[in-house]
């Protein structure tokens, strides 16, 4: 078994191998203003039966 890193790790002067140096700072976006609740349902309510071990053993969910 190989017990070598992949890439070396970096030197004091060397960056982090897949590190890319921006010609600018980044500024972080601003949160979204105005945003509204998400939607409600008010659709019919569907009661979905529990799962059993019994029921994966036999291969299907319901009944």
């Amino acid at each position: 078994m190989n017990t070598q890193p992949s890439s070396p790790p970096p030197g004091p002067h060397r960056p982090p191998y897949g590190a890319v140096r921006l010609p600018v700072p980044v500024a972080a976006a601003p949160p979204p203003a105005g945003r509204a609740a998400p939607a409600r349902w008010y659709g019919p309510r569907v009661v979905i039966p529990l799962l059993s071990i019994e029921a994966l053993r036999s291969g299907h969910g319901g009944g």
